[in-house]
């Protein structure tokens, strides 16, 4: 041994990098890379101590398959040197093992990288997890199958970072092919699923003792691509989140992300809002003594929270929602209780706030958390609660509350990057790593069994099926011994494992953690991997594939269970917020769960159950992709850069199996190809060779180009075996093959493009000489066209001007010869005028004396005309005096009258009067003395055959009406309506109308208040107002009354509290002046403002048609009174509706007086007590002064009309408490359809009245 020597140095069963520090006396001193020293006799060295460093070991490699030293220590020193230089990526093959670096890395990740590693195979530059996302998505193309990525290693090995980094490759490689591939803009899809990591670490990942950011659930990233290569969509399935975190957590650690985000990013007005703080005031927060971490910034966090759910189109509604209930978790965990005869609510303020943002009532909250609720043979029975059994009430709450946002969060996701798998998928799984903590739980459990199935799927890939392949292929080879988890997994997974025990003490109601760890003892006591402790305490151990971890029983069934209370869960289902009733609606009853009674089929999963069910359908997708391997591997335990614990990291290479994988990677043949592909897909590099007919033969003639030794390759029966070395060497000579006769093809098809362009320029060059030809000569004959036109121009002008100045000398000469002739013409005026100025003086003088004459003639005249006027004046005078002197005698005249004769005359005036309605009263009493209102159904059913035959008047009446109707509108009232047929009316008892006025009191003893009425602006007169009315029949001068008992009317025979509508055939003629009327039928509104003045009072008052009236209306209405249980007779509100004038103003005018409506109403209501109608009515008025059915009610001197039939006047939509059988409802406020019909007091299920849930009689109510 020579000083300076790199050697290795066996010590503790570990092979150190050493080197020799001195040598002398017969002592060696050795320095290890990791800084200790070791001393020893150098006759005590022995070649199994120490062995000389081979080169391959001395320098880092980048493949560790190409080490010559191989042992554990090879590969942790390979991994060592790489580490210092910043190099944390290391090939096993086609496995990556990355190692996490604590820090940040310039440049390692940027673009230029990412382009760098996607223009070249894995192994010919850096190792890379670029490099592992490159060839999985060059393999879609090369296997033709879907790809998936496992990624594996304890928590804190930087499991999460490597899928986030992978996404980003293949995003970008997605919308690099998307660009090439269509010039398309991208879709979008691959910024969605980067935003989507953001969200689902706030809301599932913490801090742990041995991860900043830990990943407290599994996640399977599904990417779909297309065919052109870019990512159409994904789906994300998550695993078992640990829900006991949001209420507890462990020293040193902290609750999920999205808490400190929240109070560190929040805005202030929604801070105070939620009534929100700091961390350290909310019990969930602060029980781990850890509320903020240096290396992570919360509030930073929650920007991209927001904005993360911005891009995955969360609504601003949703956000809040989200934000809402929260802030409600955090508030629900400050709910403290005291004991007061069971577990009471010590401050309310915390529990109102929770309630608040939650939608709960404070006191259903407070009687749910701290009282169970149980139905015993129908009967509920109230438990009080201790303090403890309050306080897992709360936290149940909480985390269900988590739980189901998270899946909403998740399911939300999914909602935006879904599409149609119409191509191959790409798989990446980031699941919890291997964890043994102090105490290790339920969670712990499922965390290390699900990563004892994925250690057995890298087995089975990477030792188990690779050998069974080589043997059943015929290959030369020795089989490589590796740590078969099978057993372990027997433990757990097989019948009476692990898992059947507890999923079958969960379904007992009796059962205990401890008869459950009894259970566990007695039946694998003697299991290998089982380890049964020493003491009775409430522990179990396992011996996993990565080391012994024990297991803390207590809570493992209640766990497991998974139950939450009926009443908790009712009262979040009545949550007045739509987003926690959303959650919660369809979430599992408890009445549902299982017990031994219930057969396998009914009863409810267990939480294990359910993720052992998940995780083979994780491996069957798994298994049916070919896999690529990440291995993550830990530095140290403090997450301090820079540091590397040689300890911690051969803990991890020993149990991932990482020595095994080096030497099955050099050994094995990890690339194996049927013949048939082999050939198909290398044949390029066979053209200049003479190839045998087998082949078998084919393949093994390239094979031996490149490698003649054989150490490479084997064949098989049916497959070619390769190792990665030479596949990438095929696979570069496979490529330059490619590229030359990609450039023949490129040339002959640029050639033949060349061609073709060339011919095409050819044919436009002709068609360019063709055209300059034409346009060149066309341009020749234009110029000399233009120098023609020029010639003949000048030419034109020469002759225009010489014509010119001969016309211009032509001209001269006949202007100085008019100028002559005009010269004589003005000297001969000249002379005219001065004789004419003599003659008009003369004329003047002669003019002059005519008019001095006629002045004095007219003067005299005028003289004579004042003296005539003079003498009219007197006359006039004269004549007024004597008229006056008339008017005085006049007046003395009408004085000598005496005060007795006016006396006289307004006496008989009066008289006159007085006899006049006298005769009217005493009419109109014989004609109610006449009728006979116990024969009142005989004469409705007289009158209703009288309709029916058509002979209800006499053939002389009859004939006069039909002269006088031009038009008869078919108003046909014999046959009812729909509608009609079924009128329930109320009906009321007698005792209803005890409390109406007598007639007598209203102090009126003459025949008016017998409904007789004389209008003193109208000579109208109602002599039916209390009795059916009969219309009057227009005549020549007066009017008929027909008798009710004469057979000429009849009306149809009406049931006992049913009105009855009949009128006579004819009735409906109208006079031929009227307005015409519309069908009834016709569906028209009363909404104009002129009508809700006029018919409301029409409504509210009957009048009568004019009994001197030479025509009678034709808005004749008539309706029979009903009649109750014991005779007693009751109106109908149909009464007669007298004709309305002609003239719309005397419509207004007439429905606008008050007086005249407080006068019907006081005549119609003075002889009856008060009565209830109601029945269908026509009705007419407003601006289209058409007709309209309406459904009328009489009530209490009040009328009203409707568009349809009322079944009851007071009814609707009530809150009714009570009822039921459980005292949740009994507590809880209904929704129910009350109806009051006369004292009977009715409610349903809803408005269609089917369902009566109850009735009551209000008179007896108390």
């Amino acid at each position: 041994l020579l000083q300076g020597s790199r050697v290795w140095l066996r010590e503790n069963n570990q092979h150190y990098p050493s080197t020799v520090h001195s040598c002398a006396e017969g002592v060696v001193v050795f320095r290890t890379d990791y800084g200790q020293v070791f001393t020893y006799k150098q006759s005590t060295i022995t070649h199994q101590k120490v062995t000389p460093m081979h080169q391959t070991s001395t320098e880092s490699v980048e493949d560790m398959a190409a080490l010559v030293d191989l042992h554990e220590g090879s590969i942790m020193h390979n991994l060592f040197q790489r580490y210092q230089q910043d190099k944390i990526y290391t090939y096993i093959g086609s496995i990556v093992a990355s190692v996490n670096p604590y820090k940040s890395i310039p440049g390692l990740y940027d673009c230029t990288a990412m382009e760098r590693y996607s223009k070249h195979h894995m192994g010919e530059i850096a190792p890379h997890i670029f490099a592992v996302a490159n060839e999985c998505y060059r393999c879609l193309w090369k296997r033709h199958d879907n790809q998936c990525i496992l990624i594996s290693g304890e928590s804190g090995a930087g499991k999460t970072e490597s899928t986030k980094l992978i996404l980003k490759f293949l995003s970008a490689m997605s919308q690099h092919s998307l660009e090439l591939s269509s010039r398309e803009k991208t879709s979008c899809v691959e910024q969605a699923i980067l935003e989507s990591s953001p969200i689902m670490e706030a809301f599932g990942n913490a801090k742990t003792v041995y991860n900043n950011n830990s990943s407290r659930f599994g996640k399977f990233i599904q990417l779909n691509i297309c065919h052109k290569g870019n990512i159409q969509g994904g789906r994300i399935i998550d695993y078992l989140l640990e829900k006991n975190r949001v209420v507890r957590q462990n020293p040193g650690e902290r609750n999920y992300h999205i808490f400190y985000a929240l109070l560190a990013g929040i805005e202030e007005r929604e801070k105070d809002a939620f009534y929100l703080s700091v961390p350290e005031n909310y019990h969930y927060l602060n029980q781990s003594g850890c509320t903020a971490d240096k290396t992570i910034s919360d509030k930073d966090s929650f920007k991209e929270v927001i904005t993360a759910m911005e891009v995955m189109q969360f609504s601003k509604e949703e956000v809040q929602e989200v934000l809402r209930l929260l802030a409600g978790i955090l508030h629900l965990g400050n709910v403290e209780f005291i004991t007061a005869g069971g577990a009471q609510v010590s401050f309310k303020t915390a529990l109102g706030r929770s309630a608040e943002l939650l939608g709960l009532d404070s006191t259903q909250l407070t009687e749910a958390l701290t009282q169970r609720s149980m139905i015993l043979r129908g009967e509920e029975i109230l438990t009080p609660l201790s303090i403890q059994q309050a306080i897992d009430s709360r936290d149940s709450m909480a985390m269900a509350l988590y739980s189901q946002c998270f899946a909403w969060v998740i399911k939300k996701i999914n909602s935006r990057i879904r599409s149609k798998e119409d191509f191959k998928s790409i798989g990446i799984l980031d699941i919890f790593g291997f964890e043994n903590f102090e105490v290790n739980r339920f969670e712990q459990f499922n965390i290390n069994y699900a990563n004892e199935k994925l250690q057995e799927y890298f087995n089975k890939h990477i030792f188990s099926l690779e050998q069974l392949e080589y043997s059943r292929e015929g290959l030369i080879w020795e089989d490589i011994d590796w740590t078969d988890n099978g057993e372990c997994l027997d433990l757990i997974e097989k019948k009476l494992g692990l898992l059947a025990l507890i999923n079958e003490e969960s379904h007992f109601p009796q059962a205990t953690d401890s008869t459950l760890l009894a259970k566990l003892n007695a039946q694998h006591a003697n299991n290998p991997f089982y380890v049964k402790p020493r003491v009775a305490v409430h522990n179990f151990g396992v011996k996993h594939y990565a080391g012994e971890v024990q297991y803390d029983v207590r809570g493992i069934l209640e766990k497991n269970r998974d139950t939450f209370r009926d009443d908790l869960l009712n009262l979040l289902r009545e949550s007045s917020l739509d987003f926690i009733y959303d959650l919660f609606e369809h979430v599992s009853s408890r009445n549902n769960q299982d017990t031994l009674k219930c057969g396998s089929k009914h009863r409810k999963p267990t939480v294990s159950l359910q993720f052992k069910e998940s995780l083979h359908s994780l491996m069957a997708t798994l298994s049916s992709s070919n896999p690529f391997f990440v291995r993550c591997i830990k530095p140290n335990v403090k997450k301090m850069p820079d540091q590397f614990d040689q300890t911690v990291v051969l803990n991890q290479l020993r149990y991932s199996g990482m020595l095994e994988t080096v030497r099955i990677r050099r050994a094995g043949f990890p690339v194996r190809r049927p013949f048939q592909d082999f050939y198909k897909r290398y044949k390029v590099l066979m053209r200049n060779l003479t190839l045998p007919e087998d082949l078998n033969e084919k393949c093994a003639v390239l094979l031996r180009l490149y490698d003649n030794t054989s150490t490479e390759w084997q064949l098989g029966k049916n497959k070619v075996f390769l190792r990665e070395s030479l596949e990438h060497k095929l696979e570069k000579q496979r490529e330059v093959e490619v590229t030359k006769a990609a450039m023949v093809i490129r040339a002959h098809i640029l050639g033949y493009a060349a061609r073709k362009r060339y011919r095409k320029v050819l044919y436009y060059v002709v068609v360019i000489q063709k055209n300059y030809r034409a346009f060149s000569g066309r341009k020749k004959f234009l110029c000399l066209k233009k120098a023609a036109i020029v010639l003949q121009k000048q030419r034109r002008g020469q002759l225009a001007r010489r014509f010119y100045r001969e016309r211009l000398e032509e001209k001269r000469r006949q202007e100085e010869e008019r100028r002559k002739e005009e010269e004589e013409r003005e000297r001969q005026r000249q002379e005219a005028e001065r004789l004419a100025q003599q003659a008009e003086e003369e004329r003047k003088k002669q003019e002059l004396a005519a008019i001095q004459k006629a002045q004095k003639e007219a003067e005299l005249k005028q003289e004579v005309e004042k003296q005539k006027e003079s003498r009219q004046v007197e006359e006039i005078l004269r004549l007024e005096k004597e008229i006056e002197d008339l008017q005085r005698v006049k007046k003395q005249q009408e004085l000598s009258l005496t005060e007795a004769s006016l006396q006289r005359l307004q006496q008989l005036r009066d008289e006159e009067l007085r006899r006049l309605e006298d005769e009217a009263c005493r009419a109109a009493q014989e004609f109610l003395e006449s009728l006979n209102f116990d024969e009142i159904d005989e004469c409705v059913r007289n009158i209703e055959r009288s309709l029916t035959v058509g002979s209800g008047y006499p053939a002389e009446l009859t004939e006069q009406i039909g002269n006088a109707c031009s038009e008869k509108p078919n108003f046909n009232f014999s046959q009812p309506y729909p509608e009609e047929e079924v009128d329930e009316g109320f009906e009321a008892d007698d005792d209803a109308f005890k409390d109406s006025p007598n007639p007598s009191e209203h102090g009126q003893s003459d025949q008016r208040t017998s409904g007789i009425r004389t209008s003193d602006d109208s000579s109208e007169e109602d002599p039916y107002m209390n009795d059916t009315v009969v219309p009057t029949i227009p005549a020549a001068s007066d009017t008929m009354l027909i008798p009710p008992a004469h057979d000429t009317v009849s009306l149809h025979n009406s049931s006992s509290g049913e009105s009855t509508y009949c009128m006579p055939e004819n009735v409906s003629c109208r006079p031929p002046n009227s307005v015409e009327l519309i069908s009834p039928d016709g569906d028209y509104d009363y909404d104009q403002d002129d009508y809700e003045d006029g018919a409301i009072t029409s409504g509210s008052s009957v009048t009568f048609s004019n009994s001197h009236s030479s025509q009678w209306s034709p808005d004749y209405r008539c309706s029979v009174g009903t009649y109750n249980s014991s005779g007693a007779y009751r109106f109908s509100s149909e009464g007669a509706q007298s004709s309305f004038e002609d003239s719309e103003e005397d419509f207004d005018s007439r429905f606008d007086t008050d007086d005249e409506l407080s006068y019907r109403r006081d005549s119609v209501y003075s002889c009856v007590s008060l009565p209830y109608f109601h029945s269908f009515l026509y009705m007419k008025g407003g601006l289209i002064n058409t007709w309209k059915r309406r459904w009328c009610v009489l009530k209490d001197e009040t009328f009203l009309w409707f568009r349809s039939k009322q079944e009851a006047l007071k009814q609707g939509w009530l809150h009714k408490k009570g009822g039921g059988s459980s005292t949740l409802s009994r507590r809880n406020w209904k929704k129910r359809w009350f109806v009051l019909r006369q004292s009977r007091l009715m409610y349903f299920e809803n408005d269609s009245e089917e369902k009566l849930k109850g009735a009551m009689d209000v008179r007896t109510a108390k």
